[in-house]
Protein backbone atom coordinates (compact mmCIF):
# COMPACT_ATOMS: atom_id res chain seq x y z
CA UNK A 1 0.00 0.00 0.00
CA UNK A 2 1.54 3.10 -1.13
CA UNK A 3 1.93 6.41 1.76
CA UNK A 4 -0.98 8.67 2.25
CA UNK A 5 0.74 11.17 1.30
CA UNK A 6 1.62 9.68 -2.65
CA UNK A 7 -2.27 9.00 -2.74
CA UNK A 8 -3.04 12.55 -2.11
CA UNK A 9 -0.95 14.25 -4.93
CA UNK A 10 -2.99 13.26 -7.73
CA UNK A 11 -5.89 14.57 -5.70
CA UNK A 12 -4.37 17.68 -4.85
CA UNK A 13 -3.25 18.76 -8.54
CA UNK A 14 -6.55 17.98 -9.63
CA UNK A 15 -7.82 20.44 -7.21
CA UNK A 16 -5.38 22.62 -8.39
CA UNK A 17 -6.27 22.54 -11.72
CA UNK A 18 -9.82 23.34 -10.81
CA UNK A 19 -8.90 26.32 -8.98
CA UNK A 20 -7.01 27.59 -11.99
CA UNK A 21 -9.26 27.42 -14.28
CA UNK A 22 -12.03 28.92 -11.93
CA UNK A 23 -9.32 31.63 -11.73
CA UNK A 24 -8.65 31.76 -15.54
CA UNK A 25 -12.61 31.80 -16.27
CA UNK A 26 -13.10 34.43 -13.54
CA UNK A 27 -10.73 36.41 -15.41
CA UNK A 28 -11.87 37.54 -18.25
CA UNK A 29 -13.90 40.65 -18.46
CA UNK A 30 -17.99 40.68 -18.75
CA UNK A 31 -20.18 43.50 -19.94
CA UNK A 32 -20.95 45.47 -17.02
CA UNK A 33 -23.22 48.55 -17.29
CA UNK A 34 -20.08 50.55 -15.27
CA UNK A 35 -17.98 50.77 -18.86
CA UNK A 36 -18.09 53.16 -21.36
CA UNK A 37 -18.58 52.15 -24.77
CA UNK A 38 -14.48 52.96 -25.45
CA UNK A 39 -13.86 50.75 -22.44
CA UNK A 40 -15.50 48.07 -24.18
CA UNK A 41 -14.03 48.80 -27.06
CA UNK A 42 -10.46 49.06 -25.80
CA UNK A 43 -11.02 45.17 -23.69
CA UNK A 44 -11.81 43.95 -27.26
CA UNK A 45 -8.89 45.15 -28.91
CA UNK A 46 -6.50 44.48 -26.08
CA UNK A 47 -8.05 40.79 -26.05
CA UNK A 48 -7.54 40.97 -30.11
CA UNK A 49 -3.68 41.99 -29.44
CA UNK A 50 -3.38 38.50 -27.41
CA UNK A 51 -5.52 36.59 -29.31
CA UNK A 52 -3.91 33.53 -28.71
CA UNK A 53 -2.54 33.72 -24.82
CA UNK A 54 -2.39 31.79 -22.71
CA UNK A 55 -3.74 28.91 -25.35
CA UNK A 56 -5.22 29.02 -29.28
CA UNK A 57 -8.45 31.40 -29.69
CA UNK A 58 -8.43 32.98 -25.93
CA UNK A 59 -8.56 36.48 -26.91
CA UNK A 60 -12.01 35.59 -28.55
CA UNK A 61 -13.83 34.42 -25.57
CA UNK A 62 -13.40 38.30 -24.52
CA UNK A 63 -14.38 39.50 -27.98
CA UNK A 64 -17.75 37.10 -28.18
CA UNK A 65 -18.78 38.28 -24.90
CA UNK A 66 -18.85 41.67 -25.46
CA UNK A 67 -20.96 41.10 -28.81
CA UNK A 68 -24.50 41.98 -28.50
CA UNK A 69 -26.97 39.50 -28.14
CA UNK A 70 -28.12 40.35 -32.20
CA UNK A 71 -24.35 40.45 -33.51
CA UNK A 72 -24.18 36.77 -31.55
CA UNK A 73 -27.25 35.34 -33.30
CA UNK A 74 -25.57 36.39 -36.63
CA UNK A 75 -22.01 35.32 -36.21
CA UNK A 76 -21.88 32.92 -33.35
CA UNK A 77 -21.49 30.37 -31.86
CA UNK A 78 -17.80 31.12 -30.71
CA UNK A 79 -15.59 28.96 -32.91
CA UNK A 80 -17.73 30.20 -36.26
CA UNK A 81 -16.98 34.12 -34.44
CA UNK A 82 -13.32 33.30 -34.05
CA UNK A 83 -13.55 31.97 -37.55
CA UNK A 84 -15.17 34.67 -38.75
CA UNK A 85 -12.15 37.42 -37.16
CA UNK A 86 -9.74 35.44 -38.99
CA UNK A 87 -10.54 35.48 -41.93
CA UNK A 88 -11.95 39.41 -42.39
CA UNK A 89 -9.91 40.87 -40.22
CA UNK A 90 -6.44 39.22 -39.67
CA UNK A 91 -4.93 42.38 -39.25
CA UNK A 92 -6.64 42.66 -35.80
CA UNK A 93 -5.01 39.82 -34.31
CA UNK A 94 -1.45 40.12 -33.33
CA UNK A 95 -2.01 43.57 -33.35
CA UNK A 96 1.34 46.38 -32.43
CA UNK A 97 -0.74 49.11 -31.28
CA UNK A 98 -4.39 51.09 -31.29
CA UNK A 99 -5.21 54.61 -31.05
CA UNK A 100 -8.97 55.34 -30.40
CA UNK A 101 -10.65 58.18 -32.55
CA UNK A 102 -13.50 60.86 -31.00
CA UNK A 103 -15.89 59.30 -30.13
CA UNK A 104 -19.28 59.83 -31.33
CA UNK A 105 -22.83 59.31 -29.47
CA UNK A 106 -26.58 59.32 -30.45
CA UNK A 107 -28.52 58.28 -26.94
CA UNK A 108 -28.01 54.81 -26.70
CA UNK A 109 -25.94 54.13 -30.04
CA UNK A 110 -22.16 54.91 -29.85
CA UNK A 111 -19.49 54.86 -33.12
CA UNK A 112 -16.38 54.34 -32.09
CA UNK A 113 -13.66 54.85 -34.52
CA UNK A 114 -9.57 52.69 -34.18
CA UNK A 115 -6.95 53.19 -35.75
CA UNK A 116 -4.75 50.01 -35.70
CA UNK A 117 -1.31 49.27 -36.57
CA UNK A 118 -1.14 45.87 -37.25
CA UNK A 119 1.65 43.25 -36.58
CA UNK A 120 3.53 44.22 -39.58
CA UNK A 121 3.13 48.05 -39.40
CA UNK A 122 0.56 48.76 -41.58
CA UNK A 123 -1.80 51.23 -40.40
CA UNK A 124 -5.80 49.84 -40.51
CA UNK A 125 -8.66 52.12 -39.41
CA UNK A 126 -12.05 50.13 -38.42
CA UNK A 127 -15.36 51.50 -36.93
CA UNK A 128 -17.24 49.97 -34.10
CA UNK A 129 -20.62 50.34 -33.62
CA UNK A 130 -21.99 49.66 -30.31
CA UNK A 131 -25.27 50.02 -28.68
CA UNK A 132 -26.46 49.99 -24.89
CA UNK A 133 -28.36 46.72 -23.99
CA UNK A 134 -32.23 48.00 -23.62
CA UNK A 135 -33.38 44.80 -21.06
CA UNK A 136 -32.38 41.46 -20.56
CA UNK A 137 -29.09 39.92 -18.95
CA UNK A 138 -27.21 42.97 -20.56
CA UNK A 139 -29.63 45.79 -19.65
CA UNK A 140 -27.45 49.10 -19.48
CA UNK A 141 -24.24 47.56 -20.50
CA UNK A 142 -22.35 48.98 -23.96
CA UNK A 143 -22.25 45.69 -26.46
CA UNK A 144 -20.57 45.48 -30.16
CA UNK A 145 -22.88 45.43 -32.89
CA UNK A 146 -20.95 45.33 -35.77
CA UNK A 147 -17.18 46.29 -36.58
CA UNK A 148 -16.03 47.38 -40.02
CA UNK A 149 -13.13 48.66 -41.87
CA UNK A 150 -13.56 52.16 -42.40
CA UNK A 151 -13.65 53.46 -46.05
CA UNK A 152 -10.28 55.44 -46.94
CA UNK A 153 -10.66 58.90 -46.67
CA UNK A 154 -10.54 60.15 -50.48
CA UNK A 155 -7.63 62.16 -51.31
CA UNK A 156 -7.45 65.89 -52.55
CA UNK A 157 -5.47 66.45 -55.75
CA UNK A 158 -2.94 69.11 -55.88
Amino acid sequence: MRPIFTRLIPCFWWLLAGTASAADTAAVPKPDPALSPAAVVQLQLAALAKVDQPERDAGFVTVFGFASPGNRSQTGPLKRFAGLIREGYPAMLNHRSTTLLPLVMQGDVAIQGVELIDRIGVLHRYIFELSKQPDGEYKDCWMTDSVYQAPEAPEIAT
